[in-house]
């Protein structure tokens, strides 16, 4: 079971405190750089953020991405070289944050969620990325390596969109751009496995169906915990007036928002689909306990009369007159199946069976 910090961890602790809070990482961290213009790229490792040199702002967008959270001492020289308020550091150990976007005098602090879907575990996997912008450059916190981001690397390695060409803000627009992107494969994960549920439970109902469909609602409702803040998240970046956001890259921000709300719309029509799919497996077992019902009802029914012969016959009175006829244990059986030649052809006459 895994250990998770609890705020109450940092009571009394002085604010700025860099001290983690949720899930812990356990990764050591690492920085990794990406600078790039309009003709040129160069990447590589960070050993010492102490003596990095931030390359001309207005030719060149500098992405500091790093992996892992556990060194401090990473993230507090990160902090000094860039200027960062302590509370932007301390918000980004803590990993249980809604995603939001907050201004500082010099930068832009963005948090958002991760989703990717482990199709061993058959669960949504949800990881805390932080990002600051700042002129010229821009930072991501992730809580471990893996990510899914490596579209925008490769678009960058190819010179291929408008990043090349665009400004830090750009760069975090096409960043919170896959990561909203890939909520849609989460999407389609639980809606396929909704659909194969509906087949099954349409077909063969069974008990661990109804845990199955709990499950996939828990999933909807940690998306949907997600995926709203981050539509309210894209609506703030859309609206607000700072240096650091330019007016053409709010046209992109402004389709990210409607992508936020349509995966909103869409979380919550699949979450009405599971309380229908509850419904029909509920009707489905009712419907199976009526057929089973209306078969015994049907057996009873046939063997009531011939019970009642053979109980009648079974009496061991020694004047009754039919127990001395040469043929009678044939007449009943007889008349018995008679009987219930009669009493289907009657039931199905009247359609019950």
């Amino acid at each position: 079971m895994k250990k998770v910090r609890k705020r109450s961890e940092k009571r009394g602790l002085p604010p700025g405190t860099l001290i983690g809070v949720g899930e812990p990482g356990h990764h050591a961290a690492s920085a990794r750089l990406i600078t790039f213009g309009v003709t040129d790229i160069m990447e590589g490792e960070i050993p010492d953020m102490s003596r990095f040199e931030q390359p001309d702002p207005q030719h060149f967008v500098s992405w500091i991405d790093l992996d892992g959270t556990d060194n401090h001492e990473l993230l507090a020289a990160i902090g000094q070289r860039f200027d960062l308020h302590p509370l932007l550091l301390e918000d980004v150990l803590n990993f249980d944050h809604r995603p939001k976007a907050e201004e500082f005098p010099n930068n832009l602090f963005v948090v958002v969620k991760m989703l990717r879907y482990d199709k061993i575990d058959q669960a949504v996997d949800a990881e805390q990325i932080s990002f600051v912008l700042g002129p010229g450059y821009l930072i991501s916190f992730q809580e471990r390596p893996g990510d899914v981001l490596d579209p925008v690397r490769e678009r960058l390695r190819a010179g291929l969109g408008r990043a090349r060409r665009s400004k830090a803000d750009y760069l975090l627009y096409a960043l919170l751009d896959v990561i909203v992107d890939n909520y849609f494969s989460v999407l389609d994960e639980l809606g396929d496995r909704i659909s194969a549920m509906e087949n099954k439970i349409t077909r063969h109902p069974a008990e661990e169906d109804l845990f199955a469909i709990q499950e996939l609602r828990e999933q909807l409702i940690l998306m949907g915990r997600y995926v709203t803040p981050t539509r309210e998240l894209a609506g703030r970046l859309n609206t607000m007036e700072h240096p650091l956001i330019l007016g053409s890259t709010k046209r992109f921000i402004n389709d990210l928002q409607d992508h936020t709300v349509y995966i909103a719309e869409t979380i919550g029509t699949m979450r009405d689909m599971l309380s229908s799919l509850e419904n029909t497996y509920h009707a489905m077992l009712n419907l199976r306990m009526g057929q089973v019902m209306k078969l015994l009802a049907v057996i009873s029914f046939i063997f009531i009369p011939l019970t009642f012969i053979a109980g009648l016959y079974g009496m061991n009175f020694e004047y009754m007159p039919e127990l001395k006829a040469h043929n009678g244990y044939f007449i009943v059986l007889g008349t018995m199946a008679l009987l219930v030649v009669g009493m289907v052809f009657w039931l199905k006459h009247r359609r019950w069976l």
